[in-house]
């Protein structure tokens, strides 16, 4: 039978008899249900309602207890969503009292819309880590007016240290800062403000464990900025930047037309910086390691076409660390690169431009906890350099170079176009060293940059220098050696070899000022310390030298002589120095010297052939002034000699005279002299007549022994001496000997020789224009001389064979201009020929007679002209003049007005 209602309740419900009716049931629960849903259904229409309202007011009011009432929130509007656990503000304005505790910076804030998204409930409520899902934060506009003056204890703890309601932290997954403006005015002096930033950040954890965490930076596990249009002002500069990048999960900072520019007027103490930067992108940036471990790591810097302008203080700061390298702890930066940059420097003296430059470094290393590694260079290991046309002013000089390159790892430096201007007259400081250079190419090869600058040692295999033009004027004041300079920057230096090819070199301020051209120098193993300026054996720092110019010119007694030398070779392990071609230019005549120097001097003129020093002792010569030479080779000299005698005499005492060795500043110790095929003209104008006469010493051929001031080599036992062969006026022999103690201080010496054969007449072009005497007929067939001399007189004797001697005196017509005999002088001839002269020697029956020399020395005039004055007094009276007259004649002055 089918199961009936009645037959399913009896079976819901056996305790209910049979039979009976069944009350009515009360739907209680149902109700409650439904009541409770209502509930729900008006807490979630209604409910967020009043939540927005308490929110919204419990917000502001928060703001303003937390401040004191010194600042005052304002929020336009203030939803939220339980479900989405989002709460949602509009036009939210922060805004401080017109009165503000100096506790508290004055800060202005609007923000469009502020978007909290699954917000942790529960968490926020048992105060543990809150988890966000997201913070957005859009067209927002920070202004901060004033800082606090003193802020309060608590302001430089972490962020994580102040969270509000005593929280764990927040977990955040998104913050968002979109379309950002900000300003910064503290100060007229310092100020920002940026047109637009959008910073974004993930896995943000504000808590202890996120400010442990070593892979976050500030809290967060990702950044990302983009800034725009930017300005700032401080320490009287401003900085405009277009736009800035940076990604921590890209690993890039980039920013975008940066620029520094100087504002208002510069002190005088202050450093002014204009900068332009088209771009600096700096690549594989850890940017974590920088802030937990104060690591810069990053695979690349580029800076684009910057642009430097720099005015430095007129004096020095003092200088600490960088900044940069106090906070860094350690520097590894893969590569560093700058293109096409400029620098302009200026100082109060001195300026620095520099255009074009390129640089890359490699593989920079800087740890402070370890000493710098000593193979590299600016903790780089290797640079490359590259300038353009650049220029400088130091020591008020103006430096210019076309362009420069220098590598440390190939160890090569190369400048190209170097000009050096000195300062202008009267500009540059008094009695300062002046330099004007100009050098096509300075090649430097096997350049030791990291000792350089860890050990301050300059190490290099060659310097080359070519083609340069140098005039270079020395200081006024001596200066100390050349190691003691440089050791303010180096303390020693190495080059291998030194090259100079094809250069001119101008030495000015002094009064033997050289010039010398075509200058060829290769130095040895060259080494520039205290030591080395100590070791006998090198020569101006260097193991040898090798030179050869051509062109070699110096004024000498100044202005009136110019020596030269055609060409000159110089090699100090062969100990020689040739000198070709040489010469000793007078510029002006004989008549011109007079006037000029206001007395008689003689215009001299010297050429010779080359003049060769073997042995020659270089390292003596450059350390300390000795002139020690084993031989000298004069080869070919001619000597011209003119001379005026119109002017009074010299009032100078003669340097020309053996005792003035002593006197020489030098030692000059030269064991051999050889003058070889030498050749005197002597011209002299008398002041009797016009009429210039001429005498020559031909054929010279000489040796000289010791000519040496050194007390160890020139003693009375080992004096000078020495043997010459020659013949005047081309025709008559001459043989001489000397002995010459250089150092005696009464200047005793002897000479002595043989004169003939030859005739008297060879005398007349001298004695006929100058003397009025002519030797009519006459010859000497042999005549020997013993002169001995010292600073008082001249003494000797003189042995002449001769035969036919006649004189004849002359006068002058200045009318005809010319020397001619007259009835007088005729008759005085005839007197002097027949009372005087001696016709020949010996006489026939008579003994040989013999001629004593005796003429007073006058230290005006060199020591030739008084072996001529004794050579003079002994010819005389040996033919047959009084003693007497023949010194007389032998000291007789030519003096007259100077020539008009």
């Amino acid at each position: 039978m089918p199961e009936t209602l009645d037959t399913a309740s009896s079976f819901a419900n056996p305790a209910i008899p049979r039979g009976k009716p069944t009350p009515p049931s009360r739907h209680w629960g149902r109700w409650l249900l439904l009541a409770l849903l209502a509930l729900l259904v008006a807490l979630v229409l209604v409910g967020p309602h009043y939540l927005d309202l308490w929110l919204h007011r419990k917000l502001e009011q928060q703001v303003t207890a937390q401040t004191h009432g010194q600042y005052r929130l304002q929020v336009g509007e203030l939803r939220t969503n339980l479900w989405q656990r989002a709460v949602r503000l509009t036009h939210v304005r922060l805004r401080p009292a017109a009165t503000l505790a100096d506790t508290l910076p004055r800060v202005r804030v609007d923000v469009a819309q502020l978007h909290v998204t699954g917000i942790g409930l529960l968490t926020l409520l048992r105060k543990g880590l809150v988890p966000i899902d997201s913070i957005v934060v859009s067209s927002a506009h920070l202004e901060v007016l004033a800082l606090a003056k003193r802020p309060v204890k608590n302001a430089n703890q972490p962020l994580h240290e102040r969270l509000p309601l005593q929280l764990e932290g927040f977990e955040i997954e998104y913050l968002g800062l979109l379309q950002t403006q900000g300003t910064y005015l503290p100060g007229q002096k310092v100020n920002a403000r940026f047109k637009r930033a959008d910073l974004s950040a993930h896995q943000l954890l504000i808590s202890p464990a996120g400010a442990t965490d070593t892979q976050r930076l500030g809290y967060a596990a990702a950044w990302r900025l983009h800034l725009q249009q930017a300005r700032a002002q401080a320490v009287g500069h401003r900085l405009a930047l277009a736009s800035a990048h940076f990604a921590t999960t890209d690993k890039l900072l980039q920013l975008d037309s940066l620029r520094i520019q100087p504002q208002g007027p510069r002190q005088a103490d202050q450093v002014q910086v204009e900068l332009a930067l088209q771009r600096l992108r700096l690549t594989g940036l850890d940017a974590a390691a920088v802030q937990h471990r104060h690591h810069l790591r990053a695979d690349s810097l580029r800076l684009q076409t910057p642009t430097l302008n720099a005015q430095l203080p007129n004096q020095t700061p003092a200088t600490g660390p960088a900044p940069a390298l106090a906070f860094l702890r350690r520097l590894d930066l893969a590569h560093l690169q700058v293109a096409d940059g400029s620098v302009r420097v200026s100082a109060k003296a001195q300026a620095l431009k520099i255009n074009e430059l390129v640089l890359a470094g490699t593989s920079l290393q800087y740890d402070s906890a370890t000493a710098p590694d000593a193979s590299r260079v600016l903790f780089a290991k290797s640079w490359d350099l590259t300038l353009g046309r650049s220029q400088a002013t130091v020591a008020a000089h103006a430096l210019s170079l076309a362009g420069l390159r220098l590598s440390t790892q190939a160890r090569t430096l190369a400048l190209r176009s170097v000009q050096i201007r000195p300062p202008a007259p009267g500009q540059g400081k008094p009695g300062a060293a002046r330099v004007a250079l100009t050098m096509p190419s300075l090649t430097l090869v096997g350049l030791n940059a990291a000792a350089l600058q860890h050990q301050r040692h300059f190490q290099a295999d060659t310097l080359t220098i070519r083609d340069t033009k140098l005039n270079f004027t020395p200081p006024t004041q001596p200066t100390p050696p050349v190691w003691k300079l440089l050791s303010g920057f180096v303390r020693r230096s190495d080059l291998n070899r030194f090259v100079v090819k094809n250069t001119d070199l101008q030495i000015g301020g002094l009064r033997h000022s050289p010039e010398i051209y075509d200058l060829n120098l290769i130095g040895s193993s060259i080494r520039i310390d205290s030591l080395a300026a100590q070791t006998p054996a090198r020569i101006a720092y260097a193991r040898s030298w090798r030179a050869s110019s051509g062109l070699v010119t110096a004024p000498f007694d100044p202005p009136y002589y110019r020596a030269a030398s055609q060409r000159m070779r110089l090699d100090t392990d062969a100990r020689t120095l040739v000198f070709t071609a040489m010469s000793l230019t007078p510029a002006y005549s004989a008549a011109q010297m007079n006037q000029r120097k206001g007395y008689q001097a003689a215009a001299i003129s010297i050429k010779l052939s080359s003049l060769t020093a073997r042995g020659l002792d270089f390292a003596a010569l450059v350390g300390r002034n000795d002139f020690r030479i084993a031989r000298i080779t004069v080869q070919r000299p001619v000597v011209r000699i003119a001379s005026d005698g119109r002017g009074p005499i010299n009032p100078n005492y003669s340097k020309v005279s053996p005792e003035e060795m002593r006197k020489l500043p030098v030692l000059v110790d030269v064991r051999q002299l050889d003058i070889k095929e030498g050749n005197l003209y002597s011209r002299y104008r008398s002041p009797l007549t016009p009429i210039v006469g001429t005498m020559s010493i031909n054929r010279f051929n000489g040796s000289f022994y010791n000519l040496s001031n050194d007390p160890r080599r020139q003693t009375a036992d080992t004096p000078l001496t020495g043997k010459a062969t020659t013949y005047l006026q081309n025709r008559c022999r001459l043989d001489a000997q000397v002995s010459m103690y250089l150092l005696d201080p009464m200047g005793r010496h002897r000479v002595w020789g043989a004169f003939g054969p030859g005739p008297f007449a060879m005398l007349n072009a001298m004695t006929v224009p100058t003397r009025l005497v002519e030797f009519k007929r006459g010859n000497v067939r042999r005549l020997r001389f013993d002169l001995h001399a010292d600073r008082q007189r001249v003494r000797g004797t003189t042995w002449t064979e001769y035969s036919g001697l006649q004189m004849t005196l002359l006068r002058f017509d200045k009318e005809e201009v010319e020397v001619e005999k007259s009835l007088l002088t005729r008759v005085k001839s005839k007197l002097v020929n027949f009372v005087v002269i001696r016709d020949q020697n010996p006489r026939k029956r008579r003994k040989f007679e013999t001629g004593d020399m005796s003429s007073t020395r006058e230290p005006r005039f060199s020591v030739f002209t008084l072996w001529r004055q004794g050579m003079v007094s002994g010819l005389f009276n040996n033919v047959g003049v009084p003693q007497k007259l023949a010194q007389k004649l032998s000291e007789s002055k030519d003096e007259a007005p100077l020539p008009k």
